[in-house]
């Protein structure tokens, strides 16, 4: 080449013209090193057999560090029925994961090319299943693996659905299954699979490979949102886009059951991501430690996970135990002050009346991971806030309000006397009159408030940057619903709630979130789902208007 592949590879500025051919199989971008002309090229070269074996891809392959495109490379061959040279396959790092997309070999390929690869040998199984190969896949002789099982089980059109069926029925006939396939880290456990695996919903099916994005300047950001796989390597680029299931899946009846019902040792459906939204909202730590998808975070899930420590007390520990995850999930916060789930984990140990971990860390906690609600849903005793506000002085303004909340009288007087290092009383703000305005004991705050306010001197605003602090999560948190919905996505707009502000933290809107609607479909009888009478519909929302109405007289 005119110009070495080193040379290339120093190159990352972005360039559409040099990333469509990649794509078209015509040539190495000149900018090896921008992220979406790599991704293009992978892509190109599983499309493009003759592309794949040009001398310049060869010296590409050889290079050290670039065992993506060799793997790339092999499977473009693979598929077009090609077997590579057998030392293009003994290095493992050159074994590609994924032979079936986006062509489907020959089954007398599959077989040729585990007899000079037998370390490929669950890959082809996994083609079998796309294939419907189920006389090639019994010559395999594989341990039963989930993979396999999900990825027969779900191809039931077309002339490979009765050998994928065939396929499928001997996987789950087997009395123990082993995690071989991970679709997740493109790995593949030859030496010591381990027993009990089982079907949950962790498989990149062969329908969903054909969801394509077109290649920008922006696809270098992975993952693209949506997409949870990349077995492909390619990160789904493309030419154009290439929509799959436009529609979100709606949950058939069987799948709502698993809401309401233990979970099978075998998950019945591919679709769980409204599962896994569900269990951690309620803080459910068996169900969602089983359900998340490892090293991936689903739309809404932070919002969801954090709603749950603050009821799971299993789950908040579970998580400080698992400090990986919480940076994992903490990722999807868009705005607000950083380490929205560490402040949450820290107000659950409040609530359960222990202050140790914020009382005596070294180094102590940041102050961005003082949590705020510490009083909701369960109200720590009047010992934990006042020991907590004299040990930190930054909450004391939540150990009053959090005071206020739970009529907690003497204690409230306490901390709002404690001296900072300048002498000075915890200041009245708006958020303590905002809860003073609820409290049943109203005519004891309020004036107690106003007098302090008259003797500080004190001129109150609000902040930007604090107004999340108003929200009321005491009172509004998980409010019943009436929505009369007769079926449920699988997707967090299911359970997301249109609102301006959020229950627990300062996460943008978006991930505001709620169960009523699921709970109210559940609690609903089977045949009326979806149809409520109109009589009692409206009777409860006249019933819930007045109960308002007078709450706010009272207040």
């Amino acid at each position: 080449m005119a110009t070495s592949i080193t040379q290339l590879l120093r190159q990352k500025a972005f360039d559409w013209h040099d990333c469509l051919d990649a794509l078209r199989g015509k040539a190495l971008p000149r900018n090896l090193g921008n992220p979406d002309a790599r991704l293009c090229l992978v892509s190109g070269l599983r499309k493009h057999a003759a592309f794949a074996r040009t001398a310049e891809v060869h010296e590409l392959c050889q290079t050290e560090g670039q065992d993506i495109f060799a793997r790339a490379r092999n499977a473009g061959l693979i598929q077009d029925n090609q077997i590579p040279d057998i030392e293009l396959l003994r290095n493992r790092l050159w074994q590609p994961y994924c032979i079936w997309y986006p062509r489907l070999a020959t089954e007398d390929t599959y077989r040729k090319l585990v007899a000079i690869s037998p370390d490929m040998r669950y890959q082809v199984g996994r083609a079998c299943a796309v294939g419907g190969f189920s006389d090639l896949y019994n010559e395999l002789d594989l341990l039963p693996d989930p993979s396999i099982a999900e990825e027969a089980r779900e191809n039931r059109q077309g002339p490979a659905a009765e050998g994928a069926q065939r396929i499928y029925e001997q996987i789950m006939d087997a009395p123990t299954r082993y995690g071989v396939l991970n679709d997740y880290t493109r790995t593949v456990e030859l030496d010591s699979p381990q027993p009990g695996a089982y079907l949950n919903a962790d498989t990149a099916v062969f329908s969903t490979l054909k969801q394509r994005f077109r290649a920008s300047r922006q696809c270098s950001v992975w993952p693209i949102e949506g997409k949870l796989f990349d077995i492909t390597e390619d990160g789904a680029l493309d030419e154009k886009d290439a929509k799959v299931d436009i529609a979100p899946h709606i949950l058939t009846p069987r799948e709502m059951d698993l809401f309401e019902s233990p979970l099978p040792f075998d998950l019945p459906t591919r679709h769980k991501d409204l599962l896994i939204l569900v269990a951690a909202f309620e803080g459910n730590l068996d169900r969602y430690a089983r359900l998340r998808r490892p090293g991936r975070v689903i739309k809404g899930e932070l919002n969801c996970v954090i709603a749950g420590v603050y009821k799971s007390t299993a789950l908040a520990h579970w998580l400080s135990r698992n400090p990986d995850i919480v940076s994992l999930l903490q990722t999807q916060q868009v705005i607000g002050p950083p380490g929205p789930l560490n402040r949450a984990i820290h107000a659950r140990r409040v609530m359960n009346n222990d202050v140790r971990y914020l009382r005596d860390a070294h180094p102590p906690v940041p102050q961005n991971e003082l949590p705020y609600f510490i009083w909701t849903p369960t109200m720590p005793q009047a010992w934990t806030l006042e020991t907590l506000a004299e040990a930190l002085p930054a909450m004391r303004p939540q150990c009053a309000r959090a005071c206020i909340a739970g009529n907690l009288r003497d204690s409230y007087l306490k901390i709002m006397e404690m001296r900072d290092e300048h002498g000075k009383p915890v200041a009245v703000d708006q958020t303590l009159l905002s809860e003073a305005r609820l409290s049943r004991s109203y005519d004891f705050f309020q004036p107690d408030l106003a007098q302090r306010i008259r003797e500080q001197k004190l001129e109150l605003h609000v902040s930007e940057e604090n107004e999340w602090k108003f929200d009321l999560p005491w009172y509004e948190a998980e409010k019943s619903r009436l929505n009369r919905i007769s079926s449920f996505e699988d997707s967090y707009d299911a359970i997301h709630r249109n609102l301006d502000y959020d229950s627990w933290e300062e996460l943008e809107d978006v991930y505001a979130s709620d169960l009523g609607n699921l709970w109210f479909y559940l609690s609903t009888p089977p045949h009326k789902r979806g149809h409520m009478d109109e009589k009692m519909y409206e009777r409860i929302k006249s019933n819930l208007r007045e109960l308002s109405e007078r709450r706010l007289e009272e207040a």
